[in-house]
Parts: C-alpha cells; structure tokens; sequence
C-alpha cells in the first residue's frame, strides 16, 4: 500500500464518522421522525465505516500503543455525558444512547491503529 491510501483511509473514516454522528444528531433532537432515507443513509454509512475501520486495523502491523486512546476516552466520555445533560429536554435518548454507545466504541478501537498508521506514513 502507498502512503497516500493510509491517510486516504483515515481521513475518510473521520469524515464518514463525522457525517453518521451529524445524521444521528439531527434524529435525536428532531420534533418529527426523520425520513426513512435518512435511516437508509446512516445503515450505508454505517457500513462504510466499519469497512474503513476494518482496513485501518488491518494494515496496522504494529503493536499499538493505547495511551492516545485512554487520553481520549477520559475527555470524550465526561463531554458527551455533560453535552447529554446540557440538552436533555430535546434530545430522544432512545436514538442517541445507542447511536453514540457504538461510535464511542468504534471510534476507539479504531484510533491507535489509526494513530500508528499515520505515524507510520510520517516516517518513511
């Protein structure tokens, strides 16, 4: 693989994850159910993004190092917690909790291989 399909990767599942987590923002706080498409389109996105992230842990060939991924996930879990409490009185819980309980683990699976990747393409 070249440098470029690395970070090709990468930054596709970021964007793919920024897109499904604005899909399942606008579901949660949404006064009327969104269109079936829409759910259609987060499914589609969804398998994208497990695609992208399988790549990215697959040509990861080095150990990684989960110190990046523990940083994260001690910022991430606390903001997403207090973003929840922040807006509780428009938020559909029963779209968002599960939505962001699979993101969150995803997201951090992904991130050291990731990481190491990217560090990876710097070096060579």
């Amino acid at each position: 693989m070249t440098k470029n399909s690395n970070k090709f990767y990468i930054i596709s599942f970021i964007v793919l994850f920024a897109v499904s987590t604005t899909i399942l923002l606008i579901a949660s706080t949404a006064k009327s159910p969104i269109p079936a498409w829409g759910g259609y389109l987060d499914v589609g996105i969804v398998v994208l993004i497990a695609f992208t992230g399988f790549v990215i842990y697959r040509q990861n060939k080095i150990a990684p190092r989960y110190d990046i991924s523990h940083q994260v996930a001690i910022y991430l879990f606390p903001l997403i917690l207090v973003g929840m409490w922040l807006y509780q009185a428009s938020l559909d819980f029963n779209i968002l909790l599960t939505g962001v309980a699979w993101r969150v683990y995803l997201f951090l699976s992904v991130l050291p291989h990731a990481i190491n990747l990217w560090k990876s393409d710097q070096t060579q």
